[in-house]
């Protein structure tokens, strides 16, 4: 399964700001947010939508988001959903589900999913995201960004807790596999180091991009 990730997407300081606020909750049952079918395997809790603390918190991580040039190349977002703020205490998990494709809440449709990570390793057990045969735990303030369409799980926490940023993009390519190319070629186009060849390729990007974005 296909997925990328994006190193310290949050500064050690975003992260102070998000751990002291979300102490202080409030915290409400994660199965608010799930679909239909999720709400049978979802046993977690995630900051109140809404709260003073919620809108603080997200402004904090949507500012991460719109400086990061990783995240953008990634999810070619077109728009993005409410952060939805995740806790998960010992006994709790989250059972394989795939998202739901449209989020009626943002009138979004869900071409990307993300997890950025809250909790440093060390304070945990358990807790990986499950992507395909993938079980992913990444350092605090790291993020995965994977394909909507995934089925995927939170297995169960065994000691400690685990907090994450979960949220839902509307990209301008909603085609994984042509995401991939897009991004492939720009990491190329990164590294080349000959001028008339990198200008190949962004000529190449640019077209695929023409022919793809909605």
């Amino acid at each position: 399964m296909s997925f990328n990730v994006v190193k310290q997407l949050l500064s050690p300081e975003q992260l102070g700001v998000l751990r002291a606020r979300l102490a202080a909750g409030p915290w409400v049952d994660g199965r608010v947010t799930a679909g239909a079918e999720a709400t049978r395997v979802k046993n977690n809790l995630q900051l109140q939508i809404g709260s003073p603390s919620h809108k603080e918190l997200s402004d904090v991580v949507k500012g991460a988001l719109h400086a990061s040039e990783a995240f953008k190349a990634i999810a070619l977002p077109r728009r993005m959903s409410d952060i939805v703020f995740s806790r998960y205490e010992v006994g709790m998990e989250y059972g394989l589900h795939t998202d739901d494709a449209y989020r009626a809440l943002d009138s979004l449709r869900c071409d990307v999913a993300v997890t950025v990570f809250l909790s440093d390793l060390e304070s945990y057990e358990g807790g990986a995201l499950v992507v395909g045969d993938s079980a992913v735990r990444l350092a605090a303030g790291d993020a995965i960004v994977y394909p909507a369409t995934s089925i995927h799980r939170v297995s169960t926490v065994t000691r400690g807790t685990r907090q994450a940023a979960v949220f839902w993009v509307q990209s301008l390519v909603r085609d994984d596999g042509k995401r991939e190319i897009l991004y492939t070629l720009q990491s190329v186009i990164a590294r080349v180091g000959n001028p008339a060849l990198s200008l190949a390729l962004a000529r190449v990007q640019q077209n695929l991009l023409r022919m793809w974005v909605e």
